[in-house]
């Protein structure tokens, strides 16, 4: 209780100081956003969140929402295939809902985000999330700053991640502390070909990265394919 306590005034202080402090806001370059609304649906033959497997065979749909400085997205990945064979448990389901105020401080594109992550049928417990980031242009860095993981007691843990483009291929290499100590580096790429999205992604995480599968996906190296349409 404590924990969520003190959660709940970290959050209630980090948006009274974006709201407060005389920032310049950051609009992506654009004044008018005519479509504030981004649906996407996909599919990815794996799905891998931070280096954590999650589930083989899934399917998605995200929801975005624009306004300004404001950033909202909520999304919902079937897991059902859990064991990556042919074995499918019904109602298990991967839950996102996140937010960011996005604005520029000394002209570097900055965000501060919450997000909270949320499985069904009891596959895992939930996570809350406050994050920061900036984009350097040459390089982006995304940190949680404070991530609690609702166990009994609730465990802290951060993530620190750096993403460089690099032409067709981006490079990302992330790390965890706190609950959970690994490391990760994933490489992608992606194509948009008739408004549809096709995307490639390697990663490799060392022994210490949690996954649920046959083999527990430590110490691996992984590929995942993905299609998406956006509308």
């Amino acid at each position: 209780l404590k924990t969520i306590l003190n959660f709940k005034i970290i959050i209630q202080i980090i948006f009274t100081f974006v709201l407060l402090v005389p920032i310049k806001v950051f609009s992506g370059g654009s004044s008018i956003n005519l479509n504030p609304i981004n649906i996407n649906v996909g599919y990815m033959s794996e799905y891998w969140i931070r280096g954590s497997f999650q589930a083989a065979s899934v399917s998605y749909i995200n929801a975005n929402y624009t306004s300004g400085p404001i950033y909202l997205s909520a999304g919902y990945a079937d897991l059902r295939d859990r064991q990556g064979g042919a074995t499918y448990n019904e109602g298990e389901a991967f839950i996102s809902l996140y937010g960011s105020y996005n604005f520029e401080l000394m002209s570097v594109p900055t965000y501060i985000g919450l997000a909270a992550y949320r499985y069904t049928d009891g596959i895992d417990q939930h996570y809350n999330e406050i994050s920061v980031g900036a984009d350097f242009d040459i390089f982006s860095v995304d940190a949680v700053i404070l991530g609690d993981y609702d166990t009994s007691p609730s465990s802290d843990y951060w993530h620190f991640q750096v993403s460089v483009p690099m032409g067709l291929i981006n490079y990302t290499y992330g790390t965890y502390s706190g609950a959970w100590q690994y490391v990760v580096h994933e490489i992608s790429t992606s194509v948009t070909i008739n408004q549809i999205d096709f995307g490639l992604k390697l990663g490799m995480n060392n022994d210490n990265a949690m996954g649920d599968s046959k083999n527990s996906n430590q110490d691996v190296t992984y590929g995942v394919f993905s299609i998406g349409y956006s509308f």
